[in-house]
């Protein structure tokens, strides 16, 4: 799971568009009609002990990437400044 925290972008990331392998997902919190979710962005990784990258393209244009990252984990992600 990554939790975004947005520092140019919204606090919470959301609109931010995440790429894991052949797996994409966007962080919203919106899921029917008066009703919501919460923020953080769930993949599933199999028996992958570790992520070769991923990738997370933050509302503010910024693009970062994580490279051999743990998996199973709730990996919290802070949008860089630059």
């Amino acid at each position: 799971m990554l939790r975004l925290i947005g520092t140019r972008s919204n606090r919470d990331g959301i609109g931010a568009i995440i790429r894991l392998g052949n797996q994409s997902n966007h962080v919203t919190t919106a899921v029917g009609y008066a009703s919501s979710s919460p923020s953080a962005v769930h993949f599933g990784t199999g028996k992958l002990e570790k992520i070769e990258q991923i990738e997370i393209r933050w509302p503010s244009g910024i693009v970062q990437v994580l490279r051999n990252v743990v998996a199973n984990q709730v990996l919290e992600v802070h949008e860089p400044s630059k």
